[in-house]
């Protein structure tokens, strides 16, 4: 894996950890899912087009918070790791032209 890739999980994958303890913490404190739906959507948003499949679990709760968060996680450090090996393969195509 891309230093770029593992940086991109690192990062994306602290965020959804952050908005799960948001959602789990949220959800035990009051007897609303507030938080749950508020950090679902905030974990949908940031992870679009994939992280709309999470809406197939039931929305708000700490497990759809959770599918969200992975699916993100996921999403991006595919997208991270793909951009790297084209920007390898385009360097390399540039010399070979040179």
């Amino acid at each position: 894996m891309h230093s770029a890739a593992k940086k991109v999980a690192k990062w994306y994958g602290a965020w959804a950890l952050a908005l799960l303890a948001i959602a789990a913490l949220g959800n035990s404190f009051s007897g609303h899912g507030e938080y749950g739906v508020s950090t679902h959507l905030w974990l949908t948003i940031t992870g679009l087009p994939l992280s709309l499949l999470s809406w197939h679990v039931q929305n708000g709760t700490v497990l759809g918070v959770l599918v969200a968060g992975l699916i993100g996680t996921a999403q991006w450090t595919a997208v991270a790791e793909a951009n790297a090996r084209w920007e390898a393969w385009r360097q390399t195509r540039e010399v070979k032209n040179q």
